[in-house]
């Protein structure tokens, strides 16, 4: 029996840009990608035998095995395998998930773990598959899988899968903000055709805001297409009405495909406080990047 226990990040985007829609119906995307420090728990369990893939996962949302990246992963893994080494047997690993990262958020909790899970299969097996080989297998699986499989700070392009790391020198605290309601990406998607003046992010100010450490110019460089086609949401409108008018100076921003928000913690000591109490149905969480 071999064990690895594994803290599974979660990301934000900061600024995502909708592009051209390809012919394989994914659309190009221009953002940067950070890992931030709220963890999901991954206890691997490498049994030695035979077998399949079996999941214990620990959270307040159901989610089935096969619905699981994990599993998905598992199984893309060994139909990869077979294809380097014949009559490779899979083996039987026993999965325990632990969510913390809230699902349907845009934080890539559901894509961070099955980019950790990918890495230690691969660590078993002696490391049998480069980076660029795993990128190309499990991009179809999630988007967001090849980012975390090098889980540093990184400008994102195509649908994922074309990943520029950069330096940053960013040290400013972030808080999450999670509605109680989830979005519809589809419907989004549908929207940004009826917006006439669609704001993008100025994503070399944003990276240039990062290496300085000046979080107003990242601050003020950051757009999200998909955010903008959700204005006819009534859950999204009225908790943006709320929000601005208790808090009408601070920007909030919605992370990737939503339904989480996150501001910088700048503003005032207290800001954290005032947000639990404003909004006690949602999860308000303060992190930092890693």
């Amino acid at each position: 029996m071999y064990k690895d226990l594994i803290k599974s990040n979660a990301k934000l985007n900061f600024g995502l840009n909708i592009l051209n829609k390809r012919d394989d119906n994914y659309h190009n995307i221009d953002s940067i990608f950070v890992p931030i420090d709220l963890y999901d728990d991954l206890e691997i369990n490498y049994t030695g035998k035979n077998g399949k893939i079996i999941i214990h996962t620990y959270s307040i949302n159901k989610i089935s095995t096969e619905e699981n990246i994990i599993y998905k992963v598992y199984n893309e893994f060994y139909k990869n395998l077979k294809l380097k080494k014949n009559n490779t047997e899979k083996k039987e690993v026993i999965v325990k998930l632990k969510k913390n990262i809230p699902i349907f958020s845009g934080l890539g909790g559901g894509s961070s773990n099955g980019a950790f899970f990918l890495k230690s299969l691969n660590k078993y097996y002696g490391n049998i598959f480069s980076i660029e080989e795993m990128i190309n297998f499990s991009k179809n699986i999630s988007a967001d899988i090849p980012f975390f499989l090098y889980n540093t700070p990184s400008r994102i392009k195509g649908i994922g899968e074309i990943i520029e790391e950069i330096k940053i020198n960013f040290k400013v605290n972030i808080i999450l903000i999670k509605p109680n309601f989830g979005i519809s990406t589809k419907l989004a998607y549908e929207n940004i055709k009826k917006i006439d003046n669609v704001k993008y992010s100025n994503i070399e100010k944003v990276v240039e805001g990062l290496k300085k450490n000046d979080v107003k110019l990242v601050e003020s460089n950051i757009e999200n297409v998909l955010d903008q086609g959700l204005f006819t949401n009534t859950d999204i409108i009225e908790f943006k009405k709320k929000f601005t008018l208790l808090f009408e100076n601070i920007k909030l921003n919605m992370s990737g495909s939503g339904s989480c928000f996150y501001i910088f913690d700048y503003y005032n000591s207290n800001l954290i406080e005032k947000l639990k109490f404003s909004f006690p149905e949602f999860l308000i969480i303060k992190c930092k990047l890693v």
